[in-house]
């Protein structure tokens, strides 16, 4: 199964996750990335990377270019930014001010986690399936299938917004 580092568009496989370093210092031999290479990896504009070091969320490149640092505090921001505020991942990130070993973590964790322990534990296709066969859908205007999916994107949904509320919660008592 192919995944992408997080924050960026790096194809990986999950066995590459546990080992990050592998595959993020090779692109580092060098000083660093200009803007251009940073950007086409993490699948942002410009102006985006421009405006979060002119806010402060990362720091000016050297000689225009972007070290290892720079490119994961990106990635991180970039992954995370539709769930939390930019000021609540750099809160997130001062408190261990180890962004590199973080990132590096957080991978290891993906590939070792699973997939979707929500759904895979409660078996949520046999639960949508019980609900449609017990409900009195008129199936002339669509199919049985097409009212699975929708019950399996409102619950997808809804997980999601019960997740960002616990995650919101969560830090908040940092």
């Amino acid at each position: 199964m192919s995944e992408y580092l997080p924050g960026t568009l790096i194809s990986v496989s999950k066995d590459h996750l546990k080992n990050v370093d592998q595959i993020l210092d090779p692109m580092f031999l060098m000083e660093g990335m200009q803007l251009r290479q940073v950007t086409g990896l993490l699948g942002i504009e410009a102006h985006t990377v421009q405006n979060w070091v002119k806010r402060g969320f990362v720091e000016s490149p050297v000689k225009k270019l972007y070290n290892r640092d720079k490119f994961i505090r990106l990635a991180i921001l970039n992954y995370f930014k539709d769930v939390f505020s930019l000021e609540g991942i750099i809160s997130l990130l001062k408190m261990v001010d180890q962004d590199s070993t973080v990132y590096s973590a957080f991978c290891k964790l993906l590939s070792m986690a699973p997939v979707d322990p929500v759904r895979s534990e409660t078996k949520l296709s046999d639960i949508v399936t019980k609900v449609v066969d017990t409900q009195n859908f008129d199936y002339g205007k669509t199919s049985k299938e097409q009212i699975r999916r929708l019950l399996t994107i409102l619950y997808t949904a809804h997980l999601s917004i019960v997740l960002k509320k616990e995650a919101e919660r969560l830090l908040t008592e940092i």
